[in-house]
């Protein structure tokens, strides 16, 4: 499903392949978190980010919070496809951050990226998107919000992999400030970034000199870059033009009021039903698809969350009568909620049901 909340194929895969470096079971992993795995070979796929967060809660739990360097440590220019080619092809480091910034929507909609110039000074500051902000605030899940930092904590170290596989090995920024506190992980976050770290910070973000950026790219090529421009230009043309993610977008929104209706969507997005029911038939899409949709990707997200009573999920997702949230979701899932939270819960952890 197409919605505002993606992440490209890419990010899924490297958090695969960090789990097959450590003998994980990634189809039973991809599995569990709603993943289809063909989805993974299409490098222009785009994977919903309550999914790509199931995969990532299930790879902290198995390695560890330091996974977020752990995925850094396998990105490289390739990585990102066009776009990393578009960056690694531009004329100086400034440029390719430049390219980064105006294209980032194609990696996440789920994350925004912000270039700050201040004196000769560069930084690179990520932050949640809108939508994202709104889940947060309306369940206030804190399983959620940590996997959230952790995926803009593995942004600004990947952003510092991609300068590397620019500039060199030995490329570092000036400081990278980052959202949680790290702990016993800081000495090997440290020796990784090579650079002043700042954890527990109210953002993430990557500092660089100026004058480090402006220096050529051993790569540069500005006919190459002038063509991965146009094939990444072209792919989000098609991620706009999708009337679906906006149509998802309402519907989060709306849930939690209860009584989300094609019609008090397609008021929202300043169209009439029949116009909103048209382009989403062009798109081989329906409105009901979409609610159920959504319900049952943001059900699954957070009864794998013990601090949210169930019945308090059920109305947030727009249902004012439990057994109408339990039928739907045994129409889902083929069990009760109650009992898929308690699955969920013993497979995470086996004596949190002792």
């Amino acid at each position: 499903m197409m919605t505002t909340l993606t992440v490209l194929s890419s990010w899924p895969r490297l958090i695969v392949q960090v789990l097959q470096q450590e003998g994980e079971d990634v189809d039973a992993l991809l599995s569990n978190a709603g993943i289809d795995r063909t989805t993974l070979d299409d490098p222009n796929s785009q994977v919903s980010t309550l999914e790509v967060i199931r995969l990532w809660q299930a790879g902290v739990d198995r390695l560890g919070h330091d996974l977020p360097l752990r995925v850094a440590r396998n990105v490289h220019a390739g990585t990102f496809h066009a776009l990393g080619f578009a960056m690694a092809t531009s004329q100086t480091g400034f440029d390719a951050l430049k390219r980064l910034e105006q294209y980032y929507p194609m990696i996440t909609s789920s994350i925004s990226l912000r270039l700050l110039e201040d004196g000769d000074e560069v930084t690179i500051r990520l932050e949640s998107s809108e939508l994202i902000n709104t889940l947060r605030k309306q369940f206030s899940v804190e399983a959620l919000a940590l996997s959230v930092a952790q995926l803009r904590e593995s942004g600004a170290l990947a952003l510092l992999s991609l300068c590397r596989s620019f500039f060199g090995v030995q490329f570092t920024a000036e400081r990278i400030y980052l959202n949680r506190k790290l702990g016993h992980l800081f000495d090997a976050y440290q020796a990784h970034v090579q650079c002043e770290l700042i954890d527990d910070a109210d953002f993430v973000q990557v500092c660089f000199r100026k004058e480090q950026l402006l220096k050529p790219l051993p790569s540069a090529n500005p006919t190459l870059a002038e063509l991965h421009d146009r094939i990444v230009q072209s792919y989000l043309n098609v991620l706009k033009d999708d009337v679906s993610a906006l149509v998802v977008s309402a519907i989060i929104r709306q849930l939690p009021r209860g009584n989300t209706t094609q019609e008090s969507v397609a008021r929202a997005l300043n169209m009439s039903s029949r116009t909103l029911q048209r382009k989403l038939a062009d798109n081989g899409k329906s409105f009901r698809q979409l609610l159920v949709n959504t319900r049952k990707e943001l059900a699954l997200q957070y009864l794998r969350q013990a601090s949210i009573p169930v019945l308090e999920v059920g109305y947030q997702l727009g249902f004012t009568e439990p057994a109408n949230f339990t039928r739907a979701f045994k129409q889902w899932t083929g069990q009760p909620p109650a009992l898929y939270r308690q699955q969920a819960l013993a497979a995470k952890d086996p004596d949190s049901t002792k």
